[in-house]
Order: structure tokens, then C-alpha cells, then sequence
């Protein structure tokens, strides 16, 4: 039996935990290997278990477990990923932990995606009779790569690439209009047309799936930002469309800073996410 999400399950006495169910790491580095026991003091943990049991678990793209989240794509290379041990043994009452990594390759393609990676964790054996109901869980990882503009990603057929994935405006203020232009990508051989609303920030994806940039609160007041409702992606042999974004401040509003986040969507694809990130300049 699988259980996904944050994992927390009592089956005929047979009590059982894995976390974290399930992570958001923005600005995953690129060429660098990232330790999340040293950056984030996180491990894989399993149990405490009533029984003796063992658990296999491994990498790999979500869509291999038929799992998904709203914006986020299949991980390009579970390789890239890596698990201190994929067998592990836990006696009754006892928790283990298993630390993990990340070294995605040094490729500039692989700025500005948004993947999805599963990792099943599954039971081979249980102590206290056969009777035992063994008990498993579905991880699931998002995984933001690094905002880089002037690159040529690398798309899976399914998969829509802003470049830059979060735009930036810096040192905005009251009165000013300023634009940037992000350039869209994707797997197709064919152009598509995409329909371009904001995130609602009072939605399950909004609040459980596309989390808001620590530090910036969601824009209250959308008609500050400007943008095409419909994108034309050119086929994956034909370059980037070009997609503008403009921002205006009001003068005399008092702000610091905030983020909007666009989807992009198309009934033949999945959903894709820009962040927008703004910075007011303080005087």
C-alpha cells in the first residue's frame, strides 16, 4: 500500500511515518553539488516502526509513479539525485535516516526548469507475522533549477521553459514603467498557443503545490502588472517566442516588494509557471 503526501499512517496497529512527504527547492544550483543535511538539515526519515521491517527506495521521474503537481515537470535525470543507501533496515521502534543530494550536471539547458522527481518507498519485509499489513509512501521533490537569462533550455516534449524561469525588477519605483521580455520554450515540434492567467493565490495549487518566494507576499493589486493573455511558443527547432511583462507602480504607493505568478496552459501540455519577482527601490 502507497500512501503520498505527508506520510502519517496507522494500519491495524501498524504505525508508520516517512518525511519530509514532500520538498520545494528554489534556485537548485546548477554545476554544484548541494547537500540538504548541510543547507537545509534534512534527511529522508522513516518510522518509528512497530516491527522489524525493510524499506527499498530510489530516485526517479514522478510520471514513472504516475504522480504529478501543477507547473512541474518529470526530473530530467534521476542520476542527479542521490540516496545515501536504497536499502534500509529498521528495528521495531526505531527511525532511520537517510541523507540525500543533488549534483545536477554543468549545463546552461538546464537553467530555469521546474521538475517533479518521485521516490517510492517500499516494503520487502516485515517482521511479526506475515498477517502484517506492510505499509509505503510516494515522495515527492520540486525542484526549481537556477533563473538564468541569454539560454537555450533543454525541453521534454511536454515541457514549456521560460528563459529567465523568474523575471526580475530591480530598483522599481512609484510612478516608473519598466519591461522585460522572457523568451518561451518548448519540447513541440509544432507552434502552440498558450492561455496566460495569474496564479489565484487563494488556490490548492497556490497554498499546497507553486509556493510563494520566501520573502515576497503575492501582489495584491494585479492590474499593476502587464502582460499578454495568449503566447505563441514557436516549435523546438525555431527558438524562443518573446513574451513581455511590464510593470507599473502607481506613485505614492508604499510598498517593498512583492511576486506575481503567471500560468501558461494549453489543453495538449501541462501547465507551466514565471515568477515575477519586485524589488522597490527605498530612498
Amino acid at each position: 500500500m502507497l500512501v503520498a503526501g505527508s506520510i502519517c499512517v496507522s494500519a491495524f496497529g501498524l504505525g508508520f511515518r516517512i518525511s519530509p512527504g514532500t520538498i520545494l527547492l528554489n534556485e537548485a544550483p546548477v554545476g554544484k553539488p548541494y547537500d540538504f543535511a548541510t543547507e537545509r538539515n534534512q534527511a529522508i526519515r522513516i518510522g518509528p516502526v512497530n516491527y522489524d521491517m525493510t524499506y527499498e527506495l530510489h530516485a526517479e521521474p514522478a510520471g514513472a509513479g504516475n504522480s504529478s503537481a501543477t507547473g512541474y515537470f518529470d526530473f530530467l535525470n534521476p542520476e542527479w539525485f542521490s540516496l545515501a543507501a536504497e536499502t534500509v533496515f529498521i528495528s521495531a521502534g526505531d527511525v532511520a535516516e537517510v541523507p540525500m543530494w543533488l549534483n545536477i550536471a554543468e549545463d546552461e539547458g538546464l537553467y530555469n526548469h521546474h521538475w517533479l522527481l518521485g521516490i517510492p518507498v517500499t516494503p520487502i519485509s516485515v517482521g511479526g507475522g506475515a498477517t502484517q499489513i506492510q505499509v509505503g509512501g510516494y515522495l515527492q521533490f520540486r525542484f526549481e533549477t537556477e533563473a538564468k537569462a541569454g539560454v537555450v533550455p533543454q525541453c521534454a516534449q511536454s515541457e514549456l521553459v521560460a528563459v529567465p524561469s523568474t523575471i526580475k525588477f530591480e530598483d522599481m519605483m512609484p510612478g516608473m514603467d519598466r519591461i522585460e521580455i522572457a523568451e518561451l520554450y518548448h519540447g513541440r515540434q509544432h507552434s502552440l498557443m498558450y492561455r496566460v492567467e495569474r496564479l489565484d493565490p487563494d488556490s490548492d495549487v497556490a497554498r499546497i503545490t507553486i509556493l510563494g518566494t520566501p520573502g515576497y507576499p503575492r501582489l495584491e493589486h494585479p492590474e499593476w502588472i502587464e502582460y499578454p493573455t495568449e503566447a505563441v511558443v514557436p516549435g523546438s527547432d525555431e527558438g524562443g517566442g518573446p513574451f513581455p511583462i511590464t510593470v507599473k507602480i502607481p506613485q505614492g504607493e508604499q510598498v517593498r516588494r512583492f511576486e506575481e505568478i503567471l500560468l501558461l496552459k494549453n489543453n495538449q501540455t501541462k501547465t507551466a509557471f514565471i515568477r515575477i519577482l519586485v524589488n522597490i527601490k527605498q530612498i
